[in-house]
C-alpha cells in the first residue's frame, strides 16, 4: 500500500513540475507580447505626434488664406448683399443681381422661358 501512495506522488509531483513549466513559459511569452504591444503603442504614439504636428501646420489661418485666394477666387461682401433676413420676401429672390456677374454665371441665374 505504501508503495502505491509513493508511486501516486511521484506522478502526482510529475504532472504538477509539467503543469508548473507549461504555465512558466506561457507567462514568459506573454511577457515578450507585453512588450511587442507596448513597443507598437509607442509607435503609435509618435506618428499621432507627427500626424498632430501635420494638421496644425496644414490648419494655420495664412496658409488656407492663401490658399482660398488661389483657388476660390472670391471677391469681399459688398454693403448691398448684405440684407436683415425680415426684410427678405420672395420677390427679392427673383430680382436681377445688383452687382455685374460673369456671362456664364448670368446665364445660370436668368430664369427659362418657354
Amino acid at each position: 500500500m505504501l508503495r502505491f501512495v509513493n508511486i501516486c506522488l511521484v506522478l502526482g509531483l510529475v504532472a504538477l513540475a509539467y503543469v508548473i513549466y507549461q504555465a512558466k513559459y506561457e507567462a514568459r511569452a506573454l511577457d515578450e507580447r507585453i512588450i511587442v504591444l507596448k513597443m507598437e503603442i509607442e509607435e503609435e504614439r509618435e506618428a499621432l505626434a507627427v500626424l498632430r504636428a501635420e494638421w496644425g501646420l496644414l490648419n494655420r489661418p495664412e496658409r488656407i488664406e492663401r490658399l482660398a485666394k488661389k483657388y476660390l477666387k472670391l471677391a469681399p461682401a459688398h454693403p448691398q448683399q448684405l440684407v436683415i433676413l425680415d426684410e427678405v420676401t420672395s420677390s427679392n429672390l427673383e430680382q436681377k443681381p445688383a452687382l455685374p456677374v460673369a456671362p456664364t454665371q448670368a446665364a445660370a441665374l436668368k430664369p427659362a422661358t418657354n
